[in-house]
């Protein structure tokens, strides 16, 4: 039998403090859960270690004007403190790009990942 493992991305708290409107904010979550499955296999390679790894990780990013790209992401908390998963995670996140580029810079000061095994 495989584990199954969830990974939900918390969408309203992340952007809601960016100064994004409401079509970026819709962008940034769109382009974080176009990248669940890469970090859910982050995730799953690090349950092969411990099989109950589970917690939250925030991310904190900027958002480049005009090219969309997604920029110095870091990790703001781990309650796993597992740095592996960290930068698995930053790697993948920093791989964005937003659908449709600004006009200004966007800053994402905490968009929270919750990691849970499902048996």
């Amino acid at each position: 039998m495989t584990k199954r493992l969830a990974l939900l991305a918390l969408t309203l708290t992340a952007c809601k403090h960016s100064g994004a409107g409401p079509g970026v904010r819709d962008d940034i979550t769109a382009r974080m859960q176009s990248a669940q499955p890469s970090i859910a296999s982050c995730y799953a390679d690090r349950l092969k270690e411990n099989r109950k790894l589970a917690g939250t990780i925030d991310v904190a990013f900027d958002v480049k004007a005009s090219t969309g790209t997604f920029e110095q992401v870091a990790v703001t908390r781990d309650d796993m403190h597992d740095t592996a998963l960290e930068q698995c995670v930053t790697t993948e996140v920093g791989k964005l790009k937003l659908q449709t580029p600004q006009n200004s810079n966007v800053s994402v000061p905490s968009y929270p990942l919750e990691f849970a095994p499902n048996k």
